[in-house]
């Protein structure tokens, strides 16, 4: 008799995406994976999606929330409810504005269904409009501090075919081990004080300090729009986020010897950028970069206790988180 497949949660958050939703709950209902739960909170959306959703898609699990609670606490609602049920072993995190392909959730879990401590896992992720172009194979911490998502906007070339162990995984279209979830320091996968923006990138990097491992799976194609519900808000918004939250995920992972050894070459790269943004997108978007990076630091002692937590968890060496932050990202 066969053993039945270890189940899954696709979790999908939903704010203003009655236009693009479909796509996404079709492509998670046609997995070729039958073991498997669908739950869908919704952020207070005003365009009638979450009855569009009670409507089309009965069989999903439901949330409807009375505010928004960001990309970080939705998707933290939406893990404790989905694992409530105790035969859940995995958590895949779909972004509204993806599309799968059939064998998306078979090729990942059959890859790291035996490999060790594993943390989470994501196939290739190519633009939606054109598939010949990445969008992601992973993401890293790179040694001038920035966070990278590996692979956007260039070709799917050869070196990216093959299986292997990465940084950590972009939480677009990303599976995550209950098993992983469970074992955090704060109980919660995502930090809420993040809100949006490089929550994934410290989920990566907390997973390598504390010895977890993560896999990129080629074979695993899903395609993504690419920032479907944030463009609704002010232009500027993403790169705010992205600077006020790097500083943290920084000041919560990584020991002051490995952040001070590096600090030259990110306050370098932070020069030249702010000239770049001044160039091709103006003064206003050059000062909200700068005004994100010094909101950013003034936000610091909200994430001690979680510094505290997750150096006391640490497993790797500096001279080995060194090592893997100058990889870029593939070990």
């Amino acid at each position: 008799m066969k053993l039945a497949s270890p189940k899954v949660a696709y979790l999908v958050l939903c704010w203003n995406n009655k236009d693009i939703i479909a796509e996404c709950l079709d492509s998670i209902a046609k997995q070729d994976y039958d073991n498997k739960d669908t739950y869908v909170i919704d952020n207070s959306s005003s365009d009638g999606s979450p009855d569009f959703i009670a409507k089309n898609y009965p069989h999903v699990h439901l949330v409807r929330s009375t505010k928004n609670n960001g990309f970080d606490k939705g998707n933290n609602i939406l893990i404790d409810i989905a694992l409530q049920d105790k035969d859940i072993k995995y958590v895949a995190l779909i972004n509204s504005d993806i599309s799968l392909e059939k064998k998306w959730t078979s090729e990942i879990i059959d890859y790291i269904a035996k490999k060790h401590k594993v943390a989470s896992a994501q196939g290739v992720t190519l633009d939606y409009y054109n598939h010949k172009k990445v969008d992601s194979t992973h993401i890293y911490l790179a040694d001038n501090l920035q966070s990278i998502q590996y692979g956007y906007g260039e070709p799917f070339t050869n070196n990216m075919k093959f299986p292997r162990k990465i940084f950590g995984v972009n939480a677009a279209a990303a599976i995550y081990t209950s098993d992983f979830i469970e074992n955090q320091p704060s109980k919660k996968l995502f930090d809420k004080k993040f809100f949006m923006y490089l929550e994934d990138v410290d989920i990566a990097l907390r997973s390598v300090v504390t010895g977890w491992n993560n896999y990129y799976v080629p074979s695993a194609k899903a395609y993504h729009m690419g920032s479907a519900s944030s463009k609704k808000k002010a232009s500027n918004y993403a790169f705010f986020m992205t600077f006020r939250n790097q500083s943290a995920l920084l000041f919560k992972n990584l020991s002051f010897v490995t952040i001070f050894k590096y600090i030259p070459r990110a306050v370098n790269t932070d020069t030249h950028l702010y000239k770049w943004l001044k160039l091709e997108y103006g003064a206003r978007t050059m000062f909200k970069v700068i005004w994100g990076r010094v909101w950013g630091i003034l936000r610091l002692p909200l994430f001690i206790p979680g510094r505290i937590q997750i150096r006391k968890a640490a497993k790797r060496s500096d001279s080995e988180i060194e090592r893997i932050i100058k990889s870029r990202g593939i070990f």
